[in-house]
C-alpha cells in the first residue's frame, strides 16, 4: 500500500467516525451527445424524433453497447426539473417509462387495495408524480395508461399506441459507492443504503413513507427493504438489534396474498426468490397482506393498516447505491 492510500484510508476512517464521508470527486464521462444532471448520477439523451414507446425502448438500447440505457425514468422533483429544463423550448411532450397497471397495490394513495398503480418496466412503484391537472390515476381510461411529460414539467396520460419524443437516460456509478449518506449504512454484497427507523403508533404504509421522505433527502427513491439473500435477511436483523435490542418485528417492503407463498411481491421490484417463511405462513384469509419479520429472522405475513410498533417493531428502509 502506497503513502497515499493510506493517508486516504485513515481519512476516511476517521471521518465515518464523526457520520461523514469524503464526497465523489468526478464522475465518468456521459457519452458524446449526452447531458449530465451535476447533482445526481444520471447521463440523459434528447431524440427530438417522435417514437412509439417500444421503438423509443429499442432505440435507447442500442445507443449504449452494453444496453443500459432506457427510457426516461423520473423519481424525485429536483430530476423533474431538470428533464424540463432539457426539454424546454421543445413543443412535444417526452416519454416517461411508465405505465399503468391493475394490481393490489395503490402507492399513489398510500392504501393498499384493488386499483390501478403506475410502475416502471422493473415492476417498482413509481413514487414521485407531478401530474398536470384534469390528469393522474383518477383520468385513467382504456387507452391512456402511459405517461409523458410537458416542458414545464407537468404530467401527462397518453395513449400508449401514439408518439412521443424520447429521452434516454443511463446512471452514472460513483467512484466511492460505498459511502451513504449520513444515518445510512452500506451492506457492499448489495451494493445498498440501508436506514432504520423505530416510532411508537406506526403503521407499515406510515414507514415506508416515512423512507419515502429519508430517500428523497438524498434524490433517491428509498422504500422499506426487500431481501434477496439469506446473509441480507442477517444483514437486515443485525440492523434492527442495533436500532432496538428487544425488538419483536421488523417492517419489510413485501407484500402479497395472505394464503399463497407464490404470490409475494418486493416494493423496489426485486425478484421475489429468497423465501424465509416461520413454520405455517404464509397464513389467513386476506388477499392482500405484508411483511414483516419476527426476532428469530423469520418471516410473517401482517396487514398494513395494523399497528405493530407497540411491539417494540424497527422498520428498514433501502435504496440501491
Amino acid at each position: 500500500m502506497t503513502y497515499y492510500s493510506s493517508v486516504f484510508l485513515f481519512i476516511t476512517s476517521l471521518l465515518s467516525t464523526f457520520g461523514l464521508s469524503i464526497p465523489p470527486t468526478t464522475f465518468p464521462n456521459c457519452p458524446k451527445g449526452w447531458s449530465h444532471d451535476e447533482p445526481g448520477r444520471t447521463c440523459y439523451h434528447l431524440a427530438r424524433r417522435r417514437m412509439k414507446l417500444p421503438e423509443a425502448h429499442a432505440y435507447c438500447h442500442k445507443l449504449i453497447p452494453d444496453g443500459s440505457a432506457h427510457v426516461l425514468r423520473v423519481e424525485c422533483g429536483g430530476e423533474n426539473d431538470y428533464i424540463s429544463g432539457l426539454v424546454k423550448g421543445h413543443s412535444d411532450k417526452v416519454w416517461i417509462d411508465a405505465r399503468a397497471r391493475f394490481d393490489i397495490v395503490d402507492g399513489s394513495a398510500g392504501l393498499f387495495g384493488p386499483g390501478f398503480v403506475y410502475r416502471w418496466p422493473n415492476g417498482k412503484i413509481v413514487r414521485y408524480q407531478n401530474w398536470a391537472d384534469g390528469n393522474g390515476l383518477d383520468e385513467i381510461g382504456t387507452s391512456n395508461k402511459c405517461v409523458t411529460i410537458k416542458s414545464d414539467g407537468q404530467w401527462v396520460n397518453a395513449n400508449c399506441t401514439t408518439t412521443a419524443a424520447v429521452i434516454c437516460e443511463k446512471k452514472l456509478h460513483r467512484p466511492y459507492s460505498k459511502f451513504c449518506p449520513k444515518h445510512w449504512v452500506y451492506n457492499k454484497e448489495t451494493q445498498s443504503c440501508y436506514r432504520t427507523i423505530s416510532k411508537t403508533n406506526m403503521t407499515i404504509l406510515e414507514a415506508d413513507n416515512k423512507c419515502f421522505d429519508y430517500g428523497f433527502e438524498h434524490r433517491q427513491d428509498a422504500m422499506l427493504t426487500s431481501i434477496g439473500s439469506e446473509s441480507e435477511n442477517q444483514f437486515v436483523m443485525n440492523l434492527a438489534k442495533e436500532k432496538d435490542a428487544n425488538f419483536e418485528f421488523i417492517y419489510l417492503g413485501g407484500y402479497g396474498r395472505s394464503r399463497n407463498g407464490n404470490k409475494w411481491h418486493w416494493m423496489d421490484g426485486s425478484e421475489f426468490n429468497y423465501l424465509n417463511w416461520d413454520r405455517g405462513m404464509p397464513f389467513g384469509r386476506r388477499a392482500l397482506a405484508v411483511l414483516v419479520m419476527n426476532k428469530r429472522g423469520k418471516w410473517i405475513n401482517h396487514y398494513a393498516d395494523k399497528i405493530l410498533s407497540q411491539y417494540n417493531a424497527v422498520a428498514v428502509c433501502k435504496f440501491k447505491s
